[in-house]
């Protein structure tokens, strides 16, 4: 059986979730390097594919009032399936184990929504090891706070 690399956007409550019960239950939208996706690009390699995977499951988010959360998350192939519009489907449960990373949006990191780039621009996403979900958590309730402030 082989794994698939997904990137699913996150909200605040699906953190906490994953915090507390370490596990989040499908069906879970993401992105994925799917063959649609090597099809439409099909001179770039594994690591622009990645790329733009996550980027499209950060934009997602952009404008919807969620912090730009992202869970990078090796998945059994059986439990992804294709929607046809560009996402996936996680079926079943994703163990914390399963996420490999966390991906924060700048306005996350600085606590700033403005800190966001303008749509046409890729996002900057900073790495955060699983291990330091408390700390995300922390970092997405202080960019509520500022929400809620401001």
């Amino acid at each position: 059986m082989t794994t698939v690399r997904c990137y699913l956007p996150l909200s605040a409550e699906s953190l906490v979730r994953l915090r507390d019960e370490r596990r989040l239950t499908g069906p879970l939208r993401a992105t994925a390097v799917t063959e649609q996706a090597r099809a439409a690009e099909p001179t770039a390699d594994e690591d622009e594919l990645e790329y733009a995977a996550s980027q499209a499951a950060a934009a997602s988010l952009v404008g919807s009032g969620a912090p730009v959360v992202v869970a990078a998350a090796d998945v059994q192939d059986r439990d992804v399936r294709a929607d046809g519009g560009g996402w996936i489907h996680v079926d079943g449960v994703l163990e914390l184990a399963r996420v490999a990373a966390l991906h924060l949006g700048d306005d996350v990191v600085s606590g700033r929504r403005e800190a966001l780039p303008a749509p046409e621009e890729d996002l900057e996403l900073s790495w955060f090891d699983t291990t330091e979900l408390d700390h995300v958590l922390e970092l997405t309730e202080r960019l509520a706070r500022t929400d809620t402030a401001g």
